[in-house]
């Protein structure tokens, strides 16, 4: 053969083996490697032995799978708690805040400072019938909240001038309204004309609870009623007052 000619021959023939070597190899590759068989020979394996590690890894893998379940469940449980301790310190925020408030408003209400309505005039009606009518405005004050009761502390004297057993019944109001509901209400301060004489004369103090006085300024004074001919209070027009106090609510 000729010399020059042997290179060729050699790579023809490795073409001719090459391409049906990869086609096989591309092929093969295609299938399951579930489908391929175990072939121990020229180890020292056994057929056995690939189980047993395959068992055991199936094995792990599921002990691995049951300790993220376990994570995800402790993450889940802590989520939850989380979200309890949330709801938890909103709630005893609310709660704190009411107390607060709560705190705030009896610190308002022990605070509250007397006050003092003076006056010096007389006032009179003749104007008496068995209703109470207004005999005179003492003045205003402020109430700092609407959750205390207001406590009207007054001092006078009163007159009555008629017969003997007529009389003049005086009431001490907020904003025309007695400090209680029931007949006839409460701070109230009567004088009789006694027997034999034209007239009676008394001085008096008056205490009176308004509870259902709300926030802000109010207006005291004073209603008469009765059967006598002339009622007076302050005759003679010396100082008088009123004393005004604001503390927590007694019904």
């Amino acid at each position: 053969m000729n010399p020059k000619l042997v290179p060729a021959a050699w790579v023809a023939l490795g073409v001719i083996i090459a391409v049906p070597a990869t086609g096989w190899f591309l092929t093969s590759g295609a299938r399951e490697a579930r489908a391929l068989a175990f072939h121990p020979d020229g180890t020292d394996l056994k057929a056995t032995d690939v189980d047993n590690a395959l068992r055991e890894l199936s094995q792990k893998l599921k002990q691995v799978e049951s300790t993220q379940s376990a994570l995800q469940g402790a993450a889940m449980v802590q989520q939850s708690e989380l979200g309890e301790m949330k709801a938890s310190s909103v709630e005893s925020d609310t709660q704190m805040h009411g107390k607060m408030q709560s705190l705030e408003a009896r610190v308002a209400e022990v605070s509250s400072p007397r006050r003092r309505i003076e006056y010096t005039d007389a006032s009179d009606t003749a104007q008496v019938s068995s209703s109470y009518t207004l005999l005179r405005n003492l003045g205003t004050f402020s109430k700092t909240s609407a959750a205390t009761t207001v406590l009207l502390t007054w001092n006078t004297h009163v007159d009555a001038l008629g017969e003997p057993g007529t009389f003049c019944d005086f009431q001490l109001r907020v904003d025309g309204k007695p400090d209680s509901e029931r007949d006839g209400g409460g701070g109230r301060a009567v004088v009789y004309v006694p027997p034999g004489t034209s007239g009676g004369s008394s001085p008096v103090t008056v205490a009176a609870l308004f509870p259902r006085v709300g926030a802000g300024n109010h207006t005291a004074s004073v209603w008469v009623r009765g059967t006598a001919r002339e009622c007076l209070e302050n005759y003679g027009n010396f100082p008088r007052n009123i004393i005004v106090e604001e503390g927590p609510r007694a019904e």
